[in-house]
């Protein structure tokens, strides 16, 4: 949560910057563009971490795997149902921010 919470404030800096810099040229789904490819590639760290731990032959005991997934994850209480939630999870809040993305486009144009 703590992450989540961290990403969306950078991303609301990050936006509040362009719309000073770029002012009527400022278009929402710009913004937006960096939160989506940041988002599918948190999903594709959590895929990779919930594909690992769910093989056992990969792997001698389950564990985290990149470094975008353990500062998401934590320490505490690693399990193959934990790893696939936050998958599922990630996975969930990527395509709704694609969708909104492609919307943004396609009505500003």
């Amino acid at each position: 949560m703590v992450f989540s919470m961290m990403i969306l404030l950078i991303w609301g800096i990050y936006a509040f910057v362009m719309k000073k810099r770029l002012q009527d040229k400022f278009r929402f789904s710009d913004s937006l563009l960096s939160l989506v490819i940041f988002s599918i590639i948190t999903s594709l760290s959590l895929g990779m971490n919930y594909v690992a731990a769910a093989i056992p032959s990969l792997n001698d005991g389950i564990g985290i795997h990149n470094f975008l997934a353990y500062w998401i994850i934590g320490e505490d209480n690693w399990q193959i149902a934990l790893f696939k939630n936050y998958f599922d999870y990630s996975l969930g809040v990527s395509l709704s921010l694609l969708l909104v993305y492609s919307v943004l486009k396609v009505i500003k144009n």
